[in-house]
């Protein structure tokens, strides 16, 4: 969720707390080199089904994954080392001193002299890194924003369309452009003609993923919640 925000990508809600299983036996191993480019198309694809989720689903979280890998591939090191440092600033008025001209006696004095009222009116919250766009320091991809994060899922889309190098992708190319998955062909014309749809459809899955085995025990929790379908993205169309 944090290397999506700091390429300039959604804000994505991470859903916090999680007990250990009570029979570990019955819990497999999960084989994080599917992740890695190493693992065959069939391999990764079985993987998300097994795991409940759609192919919409995969589909929308290798894009993210695409995006990450190309924004990885076209900086430098030096330019991930400038761009960690994130800005300094709290939230509303607060900032550097040095932007600031000190005080003198007779600002006090004329602050003194002014009635106070009791309001919550301009009460807020001090925030060490700043606003959302600063607290990453500088963007990682400068050229990434909310309102065009499918950038590279549309340069992807269209180059496979026409032919053409698709090497800057990197891996997760196999996947999206494969002929023999419709599904995923469809839905990604879909994200590379709409950055809303790609957005939304990014959060719901990325929130999916986070609640995979969650087990509801409880009170009005495990009667609302226990043994209940999950939601998949096809739910809310």
């Amino acid at each position: 969720a944090a290397a999506v925000e700091s390429i300039g990508g959604p804000f994505l809600s991470v859903q916090l707390g999680r007990l250990e299983p009570e029979n570990k036996k019955d819990t497999s191993p999960l084989d994080l080199s599917i992740l890695s480019g190493t693992a065959s198309t069939a391999v990764v694809t079985k993987a998300f089904l097994k795991a409940g989720l759609t192919e919409r689903e995969m589909t929308a979280l290798l894009g993210v994954l695409c995006t990450i890998d190309t924004v990885r591939k076209t900086r430098t090191s030096d330019d991930w080392r400038a761009s960690a440092r994130p800005k300094f600033r709290e939230a509303g008025k607060m900032g550097r001193a040095s932007e600031f001209k000190p005080l003198t006696e007779q600002d006090i004095s004329e602050m003194e002299d002014e009635e106070f009222e009791d309001r919550d009116e301009g009460w807020y919250i001090a925030d060490s890194f700043g606003t959302r766009d600063q607290a990453f320091g500088a963007k990682v991809a400068d050229d990434l924003s909310e309102k065009n994060f499918n950038k590279y899922v549309k340069e992807l889309y269209e180059s496979g369309k026409k032919g053409g190098s698709i090497d800057k992708f990197g891996w997760t190319t196999a996947i999206l452009l494969d002929k023999q998955s419709p599904v995923t062909q469809s839905w990604l014309q879909k994200y590379a003609g709409s950055y809303l749809s790609f957005n939304k459809d990014v959060s719901v899955a990325y929130n999916a993923i986070t609640q995979l085995g969650a087990e509801f025990t409880g009170g009005k929790y495990e009667n609302l919640l226990k043994n209940r379908k999950r939601k998949t993205l096809n739910d809310f169309d």
